[in-house]
């Protein structure tokens, strides 16, 4: 009965959406704190240990589970990712003609999101999958290509060339609660501008689950031992279950407007409610993604597991 009269508070706050973005100083103390229940505030980023070394990598996997041949380039994209873990972030996104339910067919899961729909119809519709961007920006060492796939060259390539990189104009933090009892997640996210941007930028969060058990066709499977080539186990990994930003552009939030100076930096929390199609919350994570406007290219990003609390 608490549970549900605090859902019913939750709801409440969400509609007056408790948004904040603002500019603070150094050194970052704990966040300014915006208090929905007299014991409950949003978590700190650890200012001293953020990366200022190199933009992340941030790779947006388009997949889905009748897709015969992704799980093969899954596994090589998975192999990069434990080989480069401090330096990549990943996303599947599953969309379009390979990711509808089929039920009669043995594929009932729906992995679609609004905003995954989005995303593909926006850059990824038409082009063979799985396809994959990286940091959303075009490779003119790589024939100028913004998306990789079998037609063009996957993704290994860019995606090295990409890790070598050892700039960085933010350095990004974020971290995120989730608040079981009154189904909310007190999400902070803090960033300290390492060079002047004049153009104006936008932050995007993200809520993933990471294995997830659901059918996945296979073209390597053995048709003796799984009919169709159709796994029913398949473990599904960080599969994007929603944007947690209110805002509709699928760039995120208003960041920053008008550009900023070095050494600046900006601050911002979000509640919102745990995704209905999380099967285990303790497998979600949280990546904010910052995206400079006017070019549409990741700048930063960064994740954090998601901190359950009863």
């Amino acid at each position: 009965m608490q549970k549900t009269k605090n859902r019913v508070i939750a709801s409440f706050i969400l509609l007056i959406a408790i948004v904040g973005c603002d500019k603070v100083e150094m050194p970052l103390p704990e966040p300014d704190v915006l208090v929905l229940n007299d014991s409950i505030t949003f978590p700190s980023v650890d200012s001293a240990n953020l990366n200022r070394a190199f933009k992340k990598t941030y790779v947006e996997e388009f997949t889905g589970h009748r897709c015969t041949t992704c799980p093969a380039n899954t596994e090589l994209l998975l192999a990069q990712l434990a080989a480069n873990k401090d330096r990549m972030i990943v996303i599947a996104v599953h969309a379009g003609f390979f990711a509808e339910v089929k039920e009669f067919e043995g594929f009932p899961t729906d992995f679609n999101t609004p905003y995954g729909t989005n995303l593909f119809n926006a850059d990824v519709i038409g082009a063979p999958i799985p396809s994959a961007k990286i940091n959303r920006r075009n490779f003119e060492n790589f024939n100028n290509l913004s998306i990789f796939n079998n037609q063009s060259t996957f993704w290994t390539e860019p995606i090295n060339f990409e890790n070598s990189n050892t700039n960085a104009d933010f350095a990004l933090g974020i971290e995120a609660d989730y608040i079981d009892s009154l189904d909310l997640f007190y999400i902070q996210a803090s960033a300290e501008l390492l060079s002047p941007v004049s153009q104006n930028h936008r932050l995007l969060i993200l809520c993933i689950e990471d294995s997830v058990i659901a059918p996945q066709e296979d073209s390597r499977a053995d048709p003796n031992i799984y009919p169709g080539k159709r796994i029913p186990d398949y473990v599904h990994h960080h599969v994007l279950r929603a944007k947690l930003n209110p805002n509709q552009s699928i760039a995120g939030e208003p960041f920053i407007s008008g550009g900023a100076a070095a050494g600046e930096w900006l601050d911002y929390k979000l509640n919102a409610e745990m995704p209905a199609n999380v099967l285990n919350k303790e497998n979600t994570t949280i990546v904010a993604v910052i995206v400079n406007e006017i070019t549409g290219e990741v700048i930063q990003s960064e994740e954090t597991h998601v901190h359950v609390v009863e």
